[in-house]
């Protein structure tokens, strides 16, 4: 009995039916439009807004460019979270950009169990870094989009 069902467990995982598990932040970001919603989500942050509308007010012009990265600092990698420019992503106050031609709002994104910590600075194109201390956290919420630590 023991071989029979040994054989049968180990058919069921040869033939896919075994699922692996997945970190609950892997699967959401597959599309453009799941990756801007979660641009959206940080950009009404506190301290995301604060520094977008401090650009503002300096006259910069709008909108104004924003960078978003993901960083794993174990790895030592920096990783775009947009391939091509998102001119879709944005709104009258600010557009993602892959690159910065000028300074900009750069967000970085760390993946956490729950979600993802993020850091939001000011930066010129040659100012990336791999360093910062979370700023706060954006994780899944029961509907499928994100809620804020402060949500």
């Amino acid at each position: 009995m023991n071989r029979l069902s040994l054989a049968a467990v180990l058919g069921l995982a040869v033939a896919g039916c075994a699922h692996s598990v997945t970190s609950p932040t892997q699967q959401p970001l597959q599309t453009e439009a799941a990756r801007c919603e979660l641009v959206h989500t940080l950009m009404r942050e506190p301290i995301v807004s604060q520094r977008l509308m401090e650009m503002a007010t300096e006259g910069r012009e709008l909108p104004l460019p924003v960078a978003v990265f993901l960083r794993d600092p174990e790895q030592g990698l920096l990783e775009r979270l947009f391939d091509n420019d998102a001119a879709t992503c944005g709104d009258a106050q600010f557009r993602v950009v892959r690159e910065l031609t000028r300074e900009g709002l750069v967000l970085y994104l760390q993946e956490t169990p729950e979600g993802y910590a993020y850091d939001a600075r000011r930066a010129g194109p040659e100012a990336l870094s791999m360093g910062g201390e979370p700023q706060g956290v954006v994780r899944r919420n029961g509907q499928g989009g994100w809620a804020t630590a402060t949500d």
